[in-house]
């Protein structure tokens, strides 16, 4: 994972910082799934001091905003910036007697990380015409844990369905799964000032039932 620093530190604390996550590495930074859970340890803290750990999505109205990728889709909604919030639950809060830093929470499932939202409740959709046809494409995340069986997104391609009859090319054509968000996650010493930025690019979620809206169709899934 790369780590970008913002202040002036010695190279001992550089070499000291490492960090581990539960997300999968690609390229110079990780691909992130909602929900889960993500560790690290990184070192160069003042012993003892407060560290505070924030989340922010970079505007993608200019384009991809990351140094590098995507790696695991070809789409993103272009949305401004999201305000830095911080997490307030890590577990913990200050940096050891060596100056090192762990923490562990979960990716919160929330709108502002990945405006594509949940199962049946997309924000990404979008429409290209062609006068006089119109023809619309749905776009789901990459990546869906815990789908549960007989539930698909969004619902087949009725058009193609009529034409050909054949339910998994309808299927398909209205799933086309390849929309991904950048999110940075941020750590930074209440006192020293030194942090640190992990770039993410999220994938999808862990979802539930609960997190469907009614009425929602079960169907077959080819």
């Amino acid at each position: 994972m790369r780590k970008v620093l913002f202040v002036t530190v010695a190279l001992v604390l550089l070499l000291s910082t490492f960090g581990t996550a539960a997300a999968q590495d690609v390229g110079d930074y990780d691909l992130a799934v909602l929900g889960e859970v993500w560790s690290y340890n990184y070192g160069g803290f003042i012993p003892g001091e407060a560290v505070d750990v924030y989340l922010w999505a970079p505007s993608t109205l200019l384009g991809w905003p990351l140094a590098e990728g995507p790696y695991a889709g070809t789409w993103w909604m272009p949305i401004g910036a999201s305000e830095v919030r911080r997490q307030s639950y890590p577990a913990y809060q200050t940096a050891d007697a060596y100056g090192f830093y762990f923490a562990e929470f979960m990716f919160p499932r929330d709108e502002v990380w990945y405006p594509c939202s949940y199962p049946y409740k997309w924000n990404c959709n979008y429409v290209v015409s062609t006068f006089p046809t119109i023809d619309i494409e749905f776009h789901s995340p990459v990546w869906q844990d815990d789908f549960e069986f007989g539930l698909a997104w969004p619902y087949f391609d009725s058009i193609i369905y009529a034409n050909t009859g054949d339910f998994e090319a309808a299927w398909l054509a209205a799933n086309p799964m390849d929309t991904v968000a950048p999110m940075y996650a941020i750590t930074e010493g209440a006192v020293s000032g030194y942090y640190i930025m992990e770039p993410y690019e999220v994938m999808g979620y862990f979802w539930k039932v609960s997190d469907l809206e009614a009425p929602f169709e079960f169907i077959p899934v080819p």
